[in-house]
């Protein structure tokens, strides 16, 4: 069972709580958790203590180790850099930055609005982090054609739609 960490970021802990549905328990950062194999942040936590003998996990707006910090949305955007992302990562006991599990690139062009960023930040973290947090429950190396089989959170991006889901909107 995992433990998913409540957070202001409502669409992310909807898709992981529907996601793990009976395997999961939403807990607040202040709840005990060293009974858990498996602590996920649902946002931008570094002042969470990791107990020890819990994998933490926690994504983050970037790709890391760019634009840390709280506002990496906007650190991005307001760099000129032409591409951003999102980094799953481990919070290891002294380094809430710790390996990092995965990455998938986000495109900024010269017509990009940061709302729009925005959005497509969370729709690419609405897709990977179950991923990635399934990877890890099941003890797999992230591969990224596993991306590509989950089911779909209706962000779907290719412009034939996914396969995985029912959504009239990504067929």
């Amino acid at each position: 069972m995992i433990a998913i960490i409540n957070s202001e970021n409502t669409e992310l802990v909807e898709i992981l709580k529907n996601h793990y549905k009976d395997n999961c328990t939403i807990l607040s950062e202040y709840d005990d958790i060293s009974g858990y194999r498996l602590v996920v942040l649902t946002s931008f936590e570094t002042k969470f203590k990791k107990p020890e003998g819990v994998e933490v996990l926690a994504v983050h707006p970037s790709l890391l180790p760019a634009f840390k910090g709280e506002n990496a949305i906007q650190q991005a955007f307001l760099s000129g850099v032409k591409v951003t992302g999102v980094t799953v990562h481990k919070v290891e006991k002294d380094d809430y930055y710790g390996k990092i599990l995965a990455q998938y690139p986000v495109l900024i062009s010269l017509t990009t609005h940061i709302n729009e960023l925005h959005d497509e930040i969370l729709a690419v973290t609405k897709k990977l982090y179950p991923v990635v947090i399934d990877a890890v429950i099941n003890d797999k190396v992230f591969d990224f054609s596993d991306l590509f089989k989950s089911s779909c959170s209706h962000s779907c991006s290719s412009g034939n739609g996914c396969s995985g889901c029912s959504s009239k909107s990504c067929h």
